[in-house]
């Protein structure tokens, strides 16, 4: 029952973010090295899953993971009505399960993503999950940095999550492929990807004029 309650709470959320979506002004800024026809393993935090979300809208085949909680189920009504696949399953790397079904829909032509620092943080600390699943996939990573110019910051939440306001503006800033060799140590690229990501997000920061 509570997992029903939660669906019908999914729908809810995403009539609200349908609406806000269409008063909302975005600007997407891509790099010049993300190929139109290739698939990709994109990256964001947990507290910008919403910008992710209305930002991929032009990826054709996509797949998401989300948490099997009951927080995982409010969110996996909005992003399978945004045109994701949703796999259910924890972002770590021992998620054996849910990740041989990200790594089975990437090798056939889709793209991935997920919060680095999701279901439960710490916030900003990137697991492993999505760079075990860039590594043994092949698929480059494409980091996503992204503000609103106006939303609501849900402060109690561990990751302060971000939702936009009526009439605001999204900058979202796709960066350059990473790649993860088959060899790598994946703390190194852990660190640098996380960079890479806050650096993105400050830069979308600056285009809209904040500090």
């Amino acid at each position: 029952m509570a997992n029903k309650n939660y669906r019908l709470y999914g729908f809810l959320l995403y009539y609200i973010l349908k609406i806000v979506s269409k008063t909302m002004r975005k600007k997407i800024i891509k790099s010049k090295e993300i190929e139109a026809d290739e698939s990709y393993i994109y990256a964001f935090w947990h507290n910008k899953l919403i910008a992710a979300s209305v930002t991929l809208t032009f990826v054709e085949k996509k797949a998401v993971l989300a948490s099997p909680s009951k927080d995982g189920e409010l969110i996996s009504v909005p992003l399978e009505k945004l045109g994701f696949t949703v796999v259910r399953g924890s972002s770590g790397k021992d998620s054996a399960k849910s990740l041989i079904n990200l790594i089975r829909l990437v090798k056939n032509g889709y793209s991935a993503g997920t919060p680095l620092d999701g279901p439960k943080g710490p916030m900003y600390e990137v697991k492993h999950g999505m760079l075990y699943l860039a590594q043994k996939s092949g698929k480059k990573i494409i980091p996503v940095g992204a503000a609103f110019s106006n939303k609501w910051t849900f402060e109690k939440a561990w990751d302060k999550f971000q939702f936009p306001k009526p009439f605001s503006k999204l900058v979202c800033i796709l960066g350059d492929p990473i790649e993860i060799p088959p060899d790598c140590e994946l703390d190194e690229y852990a660190d640098i990807v996380r960079d890479e990501l806050l650096n993105l997000d400050r830069q979308a920061e600056r285009e809209l004029g904040n500090k």
